[in-house]
């Protein structure tokens, strides 16, 4: 049987032991990221294709989240567009890294664009690469793992139409722009409109 008086004061007791546990993680559903709000990047070949190779590093301080994989590749579909008649646009991942050293986050994104001929043969290459590093208590490792991969989602899209415009300009293709309308000058005296002929008859 436990005394009435240290059954009164259990909660009080279990309550101050507990202040000094961590907090537990706040689980929140992120919502995907994409970039179709952002301009296309218009690929002179017939087609696009994001291969499935890549495979996520292990380890004791990565930080698994398979939505880095999904988000640089939903960014290739938003962002490159073929519409050339010919050719094959090979859109791969070459790294995508999270990992954590105490309450240190550093992350790394890598991707490879290759255009194919119709033969196979390779004409052309280009890599971008992004970083980003996030510093403090952590009390939701994957709200601070979102947030490091939207900081290197938005200089990957950066760098990666630098890279093709750089490597692979003669693959661009720009938009045509309409030319801006002149100004009229008010000094100059435009000719009166035309009358039309007075009705017959």
């Amino acid at each position: 049987m436990i005394p009435r008086r240290v059954a009164l004061l259990l909660p009080i007791l279990l309550a101050s032991c507990g202040d000094d546990e961590e907090p537990a993680p706040v689980h929140h559903d992120f919502p995907p990221l994409r970039y179709d709000y952002l301009p296309p990047i218009n690929l002179n070949v017939q087609r696009l294709e994001t291969t499935g190779d890549f495979v996520p590093p292990t380890g004791d301080d990565e930080v698994a989240d398979p939505s880095t994989g999904e988000t640089l590749y939903a960014m290739a579909r938003d962002r490159l567009k073929p519409v050339g008649n010919s050719g094959i646009a090979t859109f791969r991942i070459l790294t995508a890294s999270t990992k954590r050293h105490h309450d240190t986050l550093n992350g790394t994104i890598a991707v490879r664009l290759e255009i194919i001929d119709t033969d196979g043969n390779r004409l052309g290459y280009a890599e971008a690469r992004a970083t980003a590093a996030h510093t403090g208590p952590m009390t939701d490792v994957r709200a601070a793992a979102y947030d490091l991969l939207k900081t290197m989602m938005d200089s990957m899209n950066v760098e990666l139409e630098y890279q093709l415009r750089n490597k692979l300009r003669p693959w661009i293709i720009d938009q045509p722009t309409e030319p801006a309308p002149q100004p009229v000058d008010p000094s100059v005296k435009l000719p009166p409109p035309p009358v039309p002929p007075p009705p017959e008859g």
